[in-house]
């Protein structure tokens, strides 16, 4: 067991000693950096235990089997218009990695989650990754729950605002890091690197490295550095104080974007696309409301990219070749994808999936059967039609309700946190293994879910009041 890892285990149970969540809260966001670091000893076979995994059991049952929440945990849990249909999706995906291997032994072929095995097709039959992808699963419908339960309190969402932001930093400090260390000290990263996965740390595209951070590799950084800017630029609007609307959490979703780019993703570009059109989506839609809080930040997001653009055009125009190494750079990452090796290799991981699903008429060859490259895919080859409808249909609901609350903040908040999983949703459909969708993405599905049943129970002044005072001061 390496230092990082019995650092990181000091910091857990630390954690446990406060009654408040709240230590656990930010060291859950903070773990999310770290995807290459099991908190096993190295003998522990092919096995890894993320820090962020450890941090998600101690939370769940912190914030649930706290004075007076399990009843209401219970209550959440079945009921289909709050958490019912998410943990009915769970119960069944989880039950399907038991049933599905065992019924369809040797019926169909799958490529296994764990590359060792074998990397293409082989028979279906019971593996270790259907167990520990029910884990994944079920900490994840954990998650929901505890963040459902918690959500409902102004205090708890003011930390969670703090919380993204403090991953977010994790991100840019670990993707420092990996500039700085790699080719020079990599034994300095060596015990942040000790997970049992195959690392790809130093590829490079162009004669330029890759920025991996402490993750597996390229496609594992790049994209959740994508889903923390969009999620800190959504929400930087229900920051209420000025430093961090205006200075801190600007400067960390400049350098999320920043280290999208240099980890020279296909996956996190595309992220990057579908992260400017749900930005320019949102910038109307705040222009249109009358209610909106910092209205005056639209003025200079307006300012910024214009600016931006501007600059860009200039210089191609006065230096036509100052851009040709970022259009080599494009044209290799994105446009010849489809002639590189990993293009083909994915593209057969979904293939085989696809032919799965169809040859179990649609019933799924059980959670952690099958790899892909696609969620959706992975989702319904997976879990089948049943589970595939569990799941859409919960998370659906969530985007079709509509906050009830009376306060302007928490509906702007529900708004961000609904915007910022689109960019999530478009870069698992081009990279994602598995049908888990992870745990941060669950904690903002538990958060939505709470806010659009309930409106916030925190929320004690009146909507009229709160408005008059956002058109007042110009703030939330």
């Amino acid at each position: 067991m390496t230092w990082p890892a019995v650092l990181s285990w000091i910091l857990i149970f630390a954690g446990l000693l406060p009654r408040s969540p709240l230590f656990l809260l930010y060291l859950f966001f903070g773990f999310g950096a770290f995807g290459s670091l099991t908190l096993l000893p190295s003998d522990s076979g092919s096995v890894n235990l993320l820090p962020q995994a450890v941090c998600s059991i101690f939370l769940i049952c912190k914030i649930v089997f706290s004075k007076g929440q399990l009843s209401r945990a219970v209550d959440m849990a079945i009921d289909p218009a709050k958490l019912g249909l998410f943990f009915a999706f769970t119960g069944y995906a989880v039950f399907s990695a038991y049933a599905m291997p065992r019924f369809f032994a040797h019926m169909v072929e799958v490529i296994d989650l764990n590359s060792v095995i074998a990397p293409w097709a082989i028979p279906l039959e019971p593996r270790s990754t259907n167990v520990s992808q029910s884990v994944y699963a079920t900490l994840s419908c954990g998650i929901a729950l505890a963040f459902s339960l918690a959500g409902g309190n102004a205090s708890f969402r003011r930390h969670y605002l703090q919380a993204i932001l403090v991953g977010g930093l994790f991100f840019i400090a670990t993707g420092f890091a990996d500039m700085m260390f790699t080719e020079s000290h990599e034994e300095l990263l060596e015990p942040f690197r000790n997970a049992h996965y195959s690392l790809l740390t130093d590829h490079e595209i162009l004669g330029s490295k890759r920025i991996v951070g402490l993750m597996p590799e390229a496609s594992g950084y790049g994209p959740p550095c994508v889903v923390a800017a969009a999620s800190l630029t959504f929400l930087r609007p229900c920051y209420e104080k000025v430093w961090l609307r205006n200075y801190l959490v600007p400067l960390t979703i400049a350098g999320l974007l920043a280290m999208a780019w240099l980890s020279q993703s296909s996956t996190a570009y595309l992220g990057l696309a579908a992260f400017a059109v749900v930005f320019a989506v949102n910038w109307l839609r705040r222009t249109l409301s009358p209610y909106t809080p910092a209205p005056d930040g639209l003025k200079w997001e307006a300012i910024i990219v214009l600016v931006a653009a501007i600059t860009l055009l200039g210089l191609a125009a006065a230096v036509p070749h100052a851009l040709d190494h970022i259009y080599d750079k494009i044209d290799a990452i994105i446009f010849k994808k489809s002639e590189s090796e990993s293009y083909a290799e994915r593209t057969e991981w979904t293939r085989v999936a696809w032919e799965a699903f169809f040859a179990t008429d649609g019933l799924g060859v059980g959670l952690g059967s099958a790899r892909t490259s696609d969620w959706f895919v992975a989702v319904l080859s997976n879990t089948g039609i049943l589970g595939t409808a569990l799941l859409s249909s919960f998370i659906l609901r969530l985007y079709f309700l509509r906050c009830r609350s009376a306060d302007p903040r928490i509906i702007e908040f529900v708004a961000a946190l609904k915007l910022s999983l689109l960019p999530w949703f478009a870069t698992s459909a081009a990279s994602w293994f598995t049908p888990d969708m992870g745990v941060e993405v669950a904690s903002t599905l538990g958060l939505i879910s709470t806010l659009t049943v309930t409106g916030g129970m925190s929320s004690i002044r009146s909507g009229a009041t709160i408005a008059r005072q956002i058109r007042a001061r110009g703030r939330p």
